[in-house]
């Protein structure tokens, strides 16, 4: 289910406010479209590199700068999420952060990345799935650097089934 929000009208310079209230709009635009008592998961995530905000590339060149730019310095995953139980109205949210260190990447399995397309849907131009043999340290949980952190997560969804 699509929220078909506009994330862009949602600003922020802090990273965990802004992954916050975009998470809770996407939980405001679908809690009415849920019909059946559920627990409602809404997330977002943006990447912070150097103390600058970076969500999906908008062009093959800004991803290219993306994935040139990782081998000096980590990239910082900042993902929210809101899970809202739809029959009690209870709304829990949390924020986690992973810090994925890569290697560099060469130019070739830049443009093939490029190319085959997902890293352009991908909050800072990257997908660790693709992308294996230029990892190298986390610090964190790979889920967080993935898009759902697992251990927040479940903890949201246990408190929001809490009456």
């Amino acid at each position: 289910m699509s929220p078909d929000i506009d994330e862009k009208a949602i600003r922020h310079a802090d990273a965990k406010t802004l992954t916050l209230l975009i998470s809770r709009a996407k939980a405001d635009a679908l809690v009415d479209k849920v019909t059946e008592p559920s627990l409602l998961i809404c997330s977002d995530q943006v990447i912070v590199h150097n103390g600058v905000i970076r969500e999906k590339p908008v062009t093959a060149d800004e991803c290219r700068e993306y994935l040139r730019s990782y081998e000096h310095s980590p990239a910082v995953c900042v993902v929210s999420v809101v899970v809202v139980n739809t029959l009690t109205g209870k709304r829990v949210e949390g924020t986690d952060i992973a810090t994925q260190h890569f290697n560099k990447i060469p130019e070739h399995a830049i443009e093939a990345l490029i190319a085959q397309g997902d890293v352009m849907h991908c909050a800072g131009g990257f997908t660790v799935e693709h992308m294996e043999e230029y990892t190298n340290r986390l610090e964190g949980e790979i889920e967080c650097v993935t898009g759902l952190p697992k251990t927040l997560t479940v903890k949201l969804l246990e408190e929001a089934k809490r009456v």
